[in-house]
């Protein structure tokens, strides 16, 4: 986190601000295709532009309208360019995630209680979904940053709040992104989760990477990546314990909206197993199938050593129990996972064009899955925020 950032205020450009505002508060799936036009006139007049700090944002706000980008409607509906842009401003990638994602799940949990005060009807269920994102919260103020200190310990969310700079760019990522499709407020849950799992995919990733590089060379780092790994592994589930509060009637309300947008076509995702797995040849037809995912079939991926062989390939038990406990967590989620799909998608296609939750039963398991030599890679696929 940068300690000396410049001060900038921690509102947005007044242009940026009334259409951020406007777009929370539209149904983007009622939005005609001249409003839809002007949006995508709006991107390329700020991309064609100066650059100033207001087309900046407005280049953030409108990248997904754009008829020129060829994005994937996953890409379009989630927004995740803007959590790329704020990621690539941070020195340190983990603590400036954690940060995000304090940031987002404290907005929502404000937006949720403002929702129960205006329905007499609803304010035990909405009761019970701030509770479990306060365990959000708890959960990110126990993760892990050093080997003594957690998130809290640490100070981090008191001390980001002195940063003008990061205050600001949290601030946008919160306004530049979630827009819903629907007119229904459970939306706001679900497209800030899927933001949410996003991020700790790339946590995974992360942490995973730091560890695989750790093995034969400093145990404690080794020691430190793996416990990050889990608790980024376990965010996974405790985000997932929120989601359960939107029903399968409620997220029937606003489902079909979203089109052909999926997580399958989560780079973020493919890459964490792919890192801590190893390259899994039943995906084949999926990276073939959607062209943003086929950079996953380079040789120097398919040949990419996972954190789960070089544990493996060690003599040290120690490394393999760490490895085994660091891992528990994501085999719990992708079981969650599998679950969802059966409660909120039983009988039905999955939004990828997949076969839903039997696609999902297909990969709880990661047994077998052989990956090449280790290597050194400095390739951003890797490295970085992934996004289309």
């Amino acid at each position: 986190m940068r300690s000396l950032a410049p001060t900038r205020s921690r509102e947005l450009p007044a242009a940026c601000a009334e259409l951020a505002a406007w777009l929370h508060a539209t149904p983007l799936a009622e939005l005609p295709d001249d409003e839809v036009l002007r949006l995508s006139e709006r991107y390329e007049a700020a991309v064609a532009g100066p650059e100033t700090h207001e087309n900046e944002i407005l280049r953030l706000l409108t990248r997904s309208f754009s008829r020129r980008l060829d994005i994937p409607e996953y890409y379009r509906y989630t927004g995740l360019h803007v959590a790329g842009w704020y990621l690539a401003r941070r020195d340190d990638s983990y603590e400036a995630s954690l940060l995000l994602l304090h940031a987002l799940v404290a907005d929502l949990i404000a937006l949720e209680e403002r929702e129960a005060g205006l329905h007499e009807t609803t304010v035990e269920e909405g009761a019970e979904r701030v509770r479990r994102l306060e365990a959000v919260l708890d959960h990110l103020g126990r993760s892990p940053v050093g080997p003594d200190r957690t998130l809290a310990s640490a100070d981090l969310v008191r001390l980001a709040g002195e940063d003008d700079l990061l205050v600001h760019d949290l601030l946008v990522v919160n306004r530049c992104s979630g827009f819903r499709r629907s007119d229904k407020h459970d939306e706001h849950i679900f497209m800030r989760a899927v933001q949410a799992c996003e991020i700790g995919f790339f946590l995974v990733r992360w942490t995973a990477r730091g560890a695989t590089e750790a093995i034969g060379r400093d145990r404690d780092e080794f020691a430190l990546r793996t416990s990050q790994l889990a608790s980024a592994a376990e965010l996974l589930n405790v985000v997932f314990h929120a989601l359960r509060t939107l029903t399968p009637e409620l997220f029937m309300g606003f489902r079909d909206l979203t089109g052909s947008a999926s997580a399958v076509h989560s780079l973020n995702y493919h890459l964490m197993e792919l890192v801590v797995y190893g390259y899994d040849e039943r995906k084949v037809e999926t990276y073939e199938r959607f062209p943003h995912l086929a950079p996953i079939n380079s040789p120097m991926l398919r040949e990419f050593t996972s954190l789960q062989d070089a544990a493996a390939a060690t003599e040290d038990a120690e490394i393999r129990g760490a490895f085994a406990a660091s891992e528990n967590p994501l085999y719990i989620w992708r079981g969650r996972h599998y679950g969802f799909g059966r409660r909120y998608l039983p009988e039905m296609t999955g939004s990828g064009g997949t076969e839903g939750a039997g696609y999902l039963k297909r990969f709880v398991g990661k047994a077998g899955l052989g990956s090449g030599e280790r290597i050194d890679d400095v390739e951003q696929l890797l490295t970085q925020f992934a996004f289309c």
